[in-house]
């Protein structure tokens, strides 16, 4: 009898370990569904805390005023939001920094050297480029605070990199940026120039 009672125990273990969870509802869609009703209060509350230690990618906290998910692969809190930094140049570019917000001059001699100052600590996370022509394998220079972020052998890191086809897209960057930094980038002098490239940068924000 007592096996029994100890298969049966375990089968329902089993039964509500993998089973969908509702609160407010008898037929959960996910595995945890909170049906809100017109009570006036939040279905949910998160209390702001401290940067908690992170395990794997996923784990949410509200840090400050902000909402943060733990990144595993770049190893740190990130914000949920996501910022698109445009830059753009109508002309073609060579040893010319690309203009934040895209073309605010009237002629191809008009230099920009600033950018947009960061607010908060953040990371560089995503960064696409297109050119309608010239040197479709024209490189370019991330550049922060004046200076550039410079080659590394990590492309994660990397600062400094070419157009394919007049094209350039990665989704893997990890450079981090203090609050008060301002972000550029530059097409290089090398080889001949670019034409009209735009370019996004995406940060989150950082704890």
């Amino acid at each position: 009898m007592k096996k029994i009672t100890y298969c049966v125990i375990m089968l329902l273990c089993s039964y509500y370990s993998f089973s969908q969870v509702g609160i407010g509802t008898t037929s959960p869609t996910a595995e945890l569904e909170i049906e809100t009703t017109n009570t006036g209060i939040p279905a949910l509350e998160l209390n702001p805390q401290s940067a908690p230690t992170g395990s794997v990618t996923g784990q949410l906290a509200v840090i400050g005023d902000k909402l943060f998910m733990y990144d595993a692969t770049r190893a740190k809190w990130l914000s949920t939001e996501t910022t698109a930094l445009q830059y753009g140049y109508a002309f073609t570019a060579d040893d010319d920094m690309l203009w934040f917000g895209g073309d605010l001059g009237d002629d191809s001699s008009t230099e920009n050297d600033t950018g947009p100052k960061m607010p908060f600590d953040g990371t560089i996370v995503y960064l696409t480029i297109e050119s309608s022509g010239g040197n479709t394998s024209k490189s370019f220079d991330l550049v922060i605070n004046g200076s550039n972020v410079g080659n590394n052998a990590d492309p994660t890191l990397d600062g400094r990199f070419s157009l394919s086809g007049g094209s350039f897209t990665r989704t893997t960057f990890n450079i981090d940026f203090n609050a008060g930094d301002y972000i550029m980038l530059k097409a290089r002098s090398a080889g001949s120039g670019v034409d009209d490239p735009a370019a996004i940068i995406w940060v989150k924000w950082r704890e």
